[in-house]
Parts: structure tokens; sequence; C-alpha cells
């Protein structure tokens, strides 16, 4: 599709891809599994971090890694830690 003619909705879109993506591939070069496994999510320029991760450390290293080089307005981190690692449903 010709961007010149993409719809207010249609760039928000492809802005959102584009940050869930780069938000993917930070949390995999971070080189902690668990990391990996972290369900993101963007709107309106604030991406939410949810999931379980094994420790508090790894809770504040998926957010460090977001926040070295801001690629939203605004983090929410809602990681919840338990040692058994990421949550079976």
């Amino acid at each position: 599709m010709d961007t010149d003619t993409w719809t207010l909705d249609e760039r928000r879109h492809s802005s959102s891809e584009h940050v869930l993506l780069e938000v993917r591939r930070r949390l995999s070069a971070a080189d902690h599994h668990a990391l990996r496994q972290i369900e993101c999510e963007y709107a309106d320029g604030v991406v939410v971090l949810r999931g379980c991760v094994p420790s508090y450390y790894l809770k504040q290293i998926a957010q460090a890694v977001l926040l070295s080089n801001p690629i939203a307005e605004r983090i929410v981190n809602r990681l919840e830690v338990s040692e058994s690692g990421p949550k079976k449903e």
C-alpha cells in the first residue's frame, strides 16, 4: 500500500507493530530465556509488560532494557514474580 494514502488508523497500527517488534527484539537480546516469554502490548505511547518471571532481578532487567533507549513514552511493568517461572494455564 502506498504510504501517502494510509489512513491515520493504518499509520498507528504500523507504528504499534514497529514498537512491539523492537520490544521483543530487545527482550530476546537480553539473553535470558524467561524474558522471551513476556507478553507485551502497546497503545498510545505505553508499553505494558505481562507474564511471569522467576526473579525480581529479571523483572527489573525486562524494564531496564526498554528504558535504556526509550521507545515509548511509558513502560508499565505488570510482570509477576514466581520461582516456578511462567505460569501454565
